[in-house]
């Protein structure tokens, strides 16, 4: 993929994951929930901000060192974060669809817990977007952290009750079919980055 191709793709996710959030500010509108509007508002901004910023700093790497991450690895990286961060906001979105089928109101407390699933991959896009070993290493560790929180959030339920309604696997909750199918691909994605990025780091300790 040329550098070209890859701005222009990474542009598309990063305006796909603006919409996400506006529609999930929406759904906190719809739902009733002010500070789900303002939160949701600022992470929108603030992963519209970070992905152009990630874009940028992409521009100005230059390769010292054959350790280092080429420029297509950087883009690919830049990517599957930017894929994986969507995948979640989506994710997110489904709880505020079941949230409103239940009648529930988010609390505070809980939007703010539930921002931290973002960090892991936002982490590891300004780590990768610099050319840093350590943005291949935080996304090889962020995307299957997240799977497997997820899952295991979603199937067995939680070991620390802070997640409202979501203390409780999806089996006894009920959701439907379309919950199921996201909490899926959202494993698969939180996968498939983790295998990119080892790919990558394959690819680099040869050299």
């Amino acid at each position: 993929m040329t550098s070209r191709l890859a701005t222009v793709v990474s542009w598309l996710l990063i305006i796909a994951l603006g919409v996400t959030e506006v529609v999930a500010t929406w759904l906190m509108w719809l739902g009733k929930s002010p500070f789900g509007v303002v939160i949701h508002g600022l992470l929108g901004l603030t992963i519209v901000v970070l992905g152009w910023w990630a874009l940028h700093a992409a521009r100005q790497n230059r390769i010292l060192s054959r350790h280092q991450p080429s420029l297509v690895q950087i883009y690919t990286l830049i990517l599957t974060n930017l894929t994986m961060l969507e995948v979640i906001a989506i994710h997110d979105c489904d709880h505020m669809r079941q949230a409103m089928g239940w009648g529930y109101h988010f609390t505070l407390a809980l939007l703010l817990v539930n921002i931290v699933v973002y960090f892991p991959n936002l982490i590891s896009l300004v780590l990768a977007s610099h050319g840093k070993m350590s943005g291949v290493v935080a996304t090889l560790i962020s995307g299957p952290l997240i799977a497997g929180a997820f899952l295991k959030l979603h199937l067995l339920g939680a070991w620390l009750p802070v997640w409202g309604p979501w203390n409780r696997s999806f089996f006894a909750l009920g959701v439907d079919l379309i919950s199921w199918w996201i909490l899926a691909i959202t494993a698969i994605a939180g996968i498939l980055v983790g295998l990119i990025a080892t790919y990558i780091l394959g690819q680099l300790s040869t050299h």
